[in-house]
């Protein structure tokens, strides 16, 4: 593989250097890959990422397309694990704890991004929804075999969109939430911020987005980010990111964090717009913030210059910042 066309690194520039990554002084954190390298910065990261993106996604295109996780059900195939019961019992009160925060957080319009087989969708989002959820997944597998998962009660309630989920736009006001669990983990930082912004862009006044991803839990090494690539054992590309990475990717997005807290080997967070007006609640209610408010994020020193660096690094001029805007 020779690399992004010129076009493609141009684009990532405009996401990762753009003025909204770059004008603050990234965190330092480091990490590593399946094969022992050393990864010693974020700039490095970005600077292969752009290098193999096609690789990435075309490696991970075929392995949700040959079985995914396998295993002999659904979920198993798109968790990789029996434990799919434990994951949707701690979402549902996540989602729960939400709704009791923010009484006034109806739930018409929900998007299930990376939906896979619309395993969070049946069990967690349509037993709030008074609307509709609309799932959006790459592989054309998994999204046919939705429809079959949820049946076709289910499905009438539903919307199925087949598309990449950073290249997925809607209009202002379409979703009061945007769930996106274990799909960001896929996704090249550049991406990433891609899929928040338009997600952002397409949310009711007082919308907000949870993300659910896995964290480092190897001892020693929980504040380092950890990438699986194609030539690997697992044969697919993922990352898993540390929270100060998360918080990182959640601010060049535009977004604040209301809630965050840890379940097992995950990481789960409620953002939303720091645009957006403050939400109206009441107090929070007894339980529902158990690890305290998300840690403050301090103003970062101004560094202009960095945009210069990380085009540098990816083989771009800067760029001009781009605006998202949803589909009308």
């Amino acid at each position: 593989y020779a690399g992004p066309s010129r076009k493609a690194a141009k684009a990532a520039s405009e996401i990762v250097a753009g003025p909204t990554f770059s004008e603050e002084i990234p965190p330092s954190v480091s990490g590593f890959d399946d094969r022992g390298r050393e990864i010693a910065s974020l700039a490095e990261l970005w600077a292969l990422q752009a290098q193999h993106t096609a690789e990435y996604y075309a490696a991970n295109d075929a392995w949700w397309e040959d079985d995914g996780y396998a295993g002999a059900t659904d979920d198993e195939a798109m968790i990789g694990d029996t434990g799919s019961a434990e994951d949707v019992e701690h979402s549902q009160r996540l989602l729960d704890g939400v709704l009791s925060r923010f009484p006034g957080l109806r739930l018409g319009g929900i998007m299930d991004g990376g939906a896979g087989v619309g395993r969070v969708t049946k069990a967690v989002l349509m037993r709030k929804c008074v609307g509709t959820v609309t799932l959006v997944e790459s592989c054309e597998r998994w999204l046919k075999q939705a429809r079959r998962y949820l049946g076709n009660k289910r499905s009438q309630r539903c919307v199925f969109v087949q598309c990449r989920l950073e290249e997925h736009t809607a209009a202002p006001g379409t979703y009061d939430l945007v769930w996106l669990q274990w799909c960001l983990q896929y996704l090249v930082d550049a991406h990433v911020v891609a899929t928040l912004r338009n997600a952002a862009a397409a949310l009711a006044q007082y919308g907000m987005i949870v993300v659910k991803e896995n964290r480092p839990m190897a001892k020693g090494q929980e504040e380092r980010f950890q990438v699986d690539t194609p030539g690997g054992p697992n044969g697919r590309h993922d990352i898993t990111r540390p929270d100060e990475h998360h918080r990182w990717l959640f601010r060049c997005a535009g977004l604040e964090v209301e809630h965050w807290e840890h379940a097992d080997e995950t990481s789960a967070w409620v953002l939303r717009p720091a645009s957006a007006p403050a939400p109206l609640r009441p107090e929070v209610q007894p339980g529902w913030n158990v690890l305290g408010p998300a840690p403050a994020l301090a103003p970062a020193p101004l560094r202009p210059e960095a945009e210069a660096e990380v085009a540098a690094a990816i083989g771009a001029s800067p760029a001009e910042p781009s605006s998202v805007e949803g589909d009308t």
